[in-house]
């Protein structure tokens, strides 16, 4: 008996959805055998799903500013493309024609929530690079006796 949902573990939360992979296995000729094209596809239909999970999750607790584990979102990531690269290696030799719905959708919906979460990502990134350099300036003007500094003083001295 196949499972009817999937747990999608993502830091502090499991996301349960039901699983894609309970369609009936499709057949092809390939090289004089009969091959499974469902599996592969059902592999790589899983793979982005569980994949837009993860993107999903990472990019609500971005725009939430909840604190994060960024270095746990990069590894959940990681390991989904190297799950989604074998699933595309998998399907490779298969008649295109006959996947349904067409795997190029289901990567424009991955090619969507990749890009939003990208935005986040370098929305926070650009806010650290604001702060570190804001930090930098108030140490060095800290530092500083004013020595070289291009402020002149009422005579029009430098400090």
């Amino acid at each position: 008996m196949l499972p009817e949902k999937e747990t999608l573990d993502t830091g502090a939360h499991a996301i349960t959805k039901p699983l894609r992979s309970l369609r009936p296995c499709i057949k092809i000729r390939e090289s004089g055998t009969d091959a499974d094209v469902a599996f592969p596809f059902d592999a790589f239909v899983n793979a982005v799903g569980r994949l837009e999970g993860i993107l999903e999750k990472e990019t609500t607790m971005l725009t939430e500013c909840r604190m994060i584990a960024l270095d746990e979102f990069n590894h959940k990531k990681h390991h989904g493309l190297l799950e989604l690269s074998r699933a595309m290696d998998a399907m490779r030799g298969a008649d295109q024609n006959r996947f349904a719905p067409d795997p190029k959708l289901i990567l424009a919906g991955l090619r969507a929530k990749l890009q939003k979460n990208l935005a986040m990502l370098q929305m926070h990134l650009d806010a650290v690079g604001t702060i570190a350099a804001i930090i930098a300036h108030a140490i060095q003007e800290h530092d500083s006796d004013g020595t070289y500094t291009r402020e002149l003083g009422r005579n029009g001295r430098s400090r």
